[in-house]
């Protein structure tokens, strides 16, 4: 009977050993977006904790440059993904998504929240979460020209005075490309390039490292978007960098995320993607991504009803001709910026 007596403490422990390490583990959500995603003031740690407590999962949100590395390091994994989404692939970037082949096709049980404009995608591989413009924003202090058209910018006092991004890294890069080809068409857009080369100081990889360099007053002018005015009204109290309108207009940029090919997540991706499109979610957009949210309920800060830039004239190529012709544009773009 003692002995006895000693074993069920002992007997005790074992159970309780055991069914504790039964314990279901949390699921893993793994994204891949760029680097201000997932920054420490991105839109990424805002949202994150409301639905990894919607999910009871852990959500690793990892950052991978601009979303043209984003998409490079996808197709690197392909057949053996570590994702299970990406964040950040563009309407500009859509041909590249195709040919990587790196998504499935989800379609949102809630996607009448996004406009039909705004469903670039029409594949269904992307779910559009927010958008903008992109836009030369500039120090007031420090430019005197009226920045009012393309041709602002090929000003004489401009020289070596401007940062942009590279179209075959950067989305907003590739934006800036088929902007001009939007504009000045082809070839009209090659002599646009060759006389806007003198005033380029820098060529950078991404978006981050051009507006770093504006940050540091290094350049006067950088490639961003519409909506970067009310960032630094908004945290740094500066209202004279303002974003150029063009007579032109302005191309649009529609980012989208998408579930990975493959992944053993799929239904964990799907109420993410969902979620993303809830008020919880794009509520956090205009202060943390500087982005216009694609659900219309959303209440924009009054940073943005006054300094975000809202184009009259609204640019895009069709698809199929960047698809066709994106490459050779490229091209042309890489020789006139080594030219000596």
């Amino acid at each position: 009977m003692a002995s006895f007596k000693l074993l069920v403490p002992l007997l005790l422990a074992v159970i309780l050993f055991f069914s504790g390490c039964a314990q279901p583990q949390k699921a893993d959500l793994t994204i891949y977006t760029y680097d201000s995603m997932a920054s420490e003031y991105g839109l990424g740690p805002a949202v994150i904790e409301a639905f990894e407590a919607q999910c009871d999962c852990n959500v690793h949100m990892i950052a991978k440059g601009d979303a043209g590395q984003v998409l490079s390091t996808a197709l690197l994994e392909k057949g053996k993904p570590k994702a299970d989404i990406l964040i950040g692939i563009d309407n500009s970037m859509l041909s590249h998504m195709y040919k990587a082949d790196v998504l499935e096709k989800f379609t949102p049980k809630n996607i009448s929240i996004v406009p039909e404009n705004l469903r670039f995608d029409k594949e269904g591989y992307l779910t559009p979460y927010d958008y903008g413009y992109i836009a030369f924003v500039y120090d007031t202090t420090k430019v005197n020209v009226p920045m009012d058209s393309f041709d602002s910018l090929l000003d004489s006092s401009l020289e070596k005075k401007i940062a942009i991004q590279n179209p075959r890294t950067s989305s907003p890069g590739l934006a800036l490309l088929l902007w001009t080809v939007a504009v000045y068409g082809d070839p009209g857009y090659k002599d646009f390039w060759k006389k806007l080369k003198p005033n380029i100081l820098t060529v950078t990889d991404s978006w981050d490292q051009s507006a770093g360099m504006f940050a540091q007053g290094e350049v006067p002018i950088y490639l961003s978007y519409a909506t970067s005015p009310p960032y630094y009204s908004q945290f740094e109290d500066k209202n004279y960098f303002l974003a150029a309108g063009f007579k032109e207009g302005h191309y649009i940029q529609v980012e989208g995320m998408g579930i990975v090919k493959g992944t053993k997540n799929r239904a964990l991706a799907e109420k993410f993607i969902e979620f993303s499109l809830e008020k919880k979610f794009q509520q956090e957009i205009p202060l943390h991504q500087f982005m216009y949210p694609v659900n219309k309920g959303v209440e924009l800060p009054a940073s943005f009803r006054q300094y975000a830039l809202f184009p009259q004239k609204q640019l895009e190529l069709d698809p199929k001709l960047v698809d066709e012709k994106e490459e050779k544009w490229i091209l042309e773009w890489e020789k006139i910026m080594l030219s000596g």
